[in-house]
Parts: C-alpha cells; structure tokens; sequence
C-alpha cells in the first residue's frame, strides 16, 4: 500500500504560511509518505477543488486529506485501519485541541508540542482535520467543490461518505489545531447561506442511498457504487453474528469475537461458489440499548446508533450519562 498526504492549500505571506511551514516538517521528518499540495482556480476558496487537483498529482492507494494548520499523533492508526480493510474511511481524534495565539507562536519557534495552553478543547467534527480514505472512496465521493469559503463542506463530506462508504474508523488521539487568523464567514458555525443550503442538501440525503449517490453525481462523474460498508462481528463459540453501523468498543476487546466481512465486502457468488451453498442464517442486529449499570461508553455507542446527522453525534459527545440515559433511554424516541 503506498501512502500520499493530499494538503488543500493557498500560499500566502503571512501566518498560515508559517504554520504550514511547522506542519510539513512534521510530515516530512515523521513519515515517509508522499506529500502532495492542491489548489483551486482564482477566487473564491474551494477545499473541495483543491482536494481534487491534489489527488490528480498522485496514485497512491491510501490517502490522508489533511488541513495545513492541524497534527495527530493517532495518523499511523488510522491509516494502518484503512489499509487493512477495516474502514474505508478513517480519522485519527477524537478531541481538537486549539492552541491560543501564544502557544502556536512558541511552537513555531521550537516549543514541543504536547502540553502547550489552548484556547478551546471540542469534540472532532466529522470529515475535518485529517481523513484517512481508499483510493477508490476519494474518488467516488469527493468533497463538493461547490462549497466556496469557509463551513459546512467538511460535515456534508462526511454525511456522504457514511451514507455511501459506511461508518468510519475513529482513533482516541487528540489532533491540535494551531491557531491563525479565523476565515471569513457569517457566525462562527455558519459559513454562508449558501453554503448551509447545500448542508441541508445533505442532511435530506443522509442514509439515502440513492439520493446521495444523486447529489454526489452533480460534481463526480462515478459515485461510489455497492453497498456501504458496516462493522460485522462473529462469535467464535457460537457462530453467532452482530452488525453494527458503527465500531462496538466491547466485542473489539473480547476474545471470543472477531470482525469480519460484511456482505458488502464479500464476493459475489460467481467469485466464491461456497456462498452458494451456504443455507445457514446468520444472527443480525442493531446496538442494542445498555442497562442503566453500563458505562458511559456504551451509552454514547448506543445513543450515536441512533443519531439522525452529524450535529446530533457532536452534540451526543458533549453528554454526560445521566443526560445520555435520559434522552435515548426510552425506546419511542423519533
């Protein structure tokens, strides 16, 4: 498996430059991989156009999208979890640790990085930062080029890949933000009326196959095809076998159980004739609800299980259990 890191980029004379400047140090003096810079045409900003020309300039198997201005230490964990078949999307953090203006000064002026004061400590939003994809993955569900400026192209990204690729791998590692001057936009959490339009485009679509694959062929020209990919895991005591939309903590741990292929990822009966023999059925279900006793951990599982969007799940992150029992732990939640 060869491996390029894919940078949207626009060079200036200023701050970002040198942030920039830190980062690539970092990729370069870390990891032996390919570092590739993309572009978009004159104008406004597009992340999405400058993905693509950065995927155009390299053939490499795995790709990481990476923000110019942002580390992680969890990139090797999330890339090893895209190489080997267990996601066919990735990101290495969970927490975004963005480092005050001082902090990222001291940085760039030699200070280690671990330990230096933030600004802001959050959960990771969905498809920012660092994604880690299959080549085949970046090409059928590109970032939407349409979005222009600063918002919502890194969740509507993300909403595509779940809906058509299926659940991502999630590392524990933090990723750091270092700071810089904010980009235009019209809140903090809204770009532009534009561009929450196209958000919303993708929400209605989220979990619809068809309709997504629909918005995605508006800028690409071969959506992703087949079925997304989900987390399947066997018993090796009794045969038994789960499904799940998203990685389950607990059977990853347990001896007895081991993920395997989803029906997705099996090959089609005239490539394996044994499939064709096979007439026992196969035990499938969704996550189920946890007793009250459980962890904290099991609750966030379960309530993301039945997030309806991305806000929903970086909102589920900032719960305590109580909250979590509270909210999800009745069975006629819409």
């Amino acid at each position: 498996m060869t491996v390029a890191v894919l940078v949207p980029w626009r060079p200036d004379c200023g701050h970002r430059q040198r942030v920039w400047a830190w980062v690539r140090a970092q990729w370069a003096r870390w990891l032996d991989w390919e570092i590739v810079t993309g572009a978009c045409p004159d104008g406004p900003w597009s992340k999405g156009a400058a993905v693509a020309d950065a995927l155009r300039q390299t053939s490499a198997d795995v790709l990481v999208v990476a923000d110019a201005d942002v580390w992680s230490d969890g990139i090797p964990a999330a890339v090893n979890a895209v190489a080997g078949g267990r996601a066919r999307w990735a990101m290495p953090h969970q927490l975004v640790r963005r480092l005050t203006e001082d902090a990222t000064r001291a940085v760039l002026n030699g200070t280690p990085l671990d330990g230096q004061p933030t600004q802001e400590t959050h959960p990771g939003m969905p498809g920012g930062g660092i994604v880690v994809l299959a080549r085949n993955v970046l090409e059928g569900v590109p970032m939407d080029p349409h979005f222009e400026g600063w918002g919502q192209e890194d969740q509507s990204w993300a909403l595509a890949l779940t809906t058509l690729a299926g659940p991502m791998w999630r590392g524990t590692a933090d990723l750091t933000h270092l700071w810089h001057p904010p980009a235009p936009r019209r809140s903090r959490a809204v770009g532009s009326t534009a561009s929450l339009a196209r958000y919303r485009r993708y929400q209605a679509a989220s979990g619809q196959v068809s309709q997504m694959r629909a918005l995605v062929a508006e800028f690409c020209p071969t959506p992703l095809e087949g079925q997304p990919m989900t987390y399947r895991y066997r018993n090796a005591n009794t045969n038994d076998e789960v499904e799940y939309a998203q990685p389950n903590a607990r059977l990853e741990m347990l001896p007895n159980w081991s993920r395997i292929a989803s029906p997705a990822e099996t090959p089609e009966p005239d490539d394996n004739p044994e499939a064709e023999k096979s007439t026992e059925p196969s035990t499938q279900s969704t996550i189920g609800r946890p007793s009250t006793s459980e962890p904290k951990a099991a609750w966030v599982e379960y309530a993301t299980s039945r997030a309806k969007d991305s806000d929903e799940v970086d909102e589920i992150a900032t719960l305590t259990k109580a909250e979590l029992v509270e909210r999800y732990g009745s069975d006629d939640k819409e």
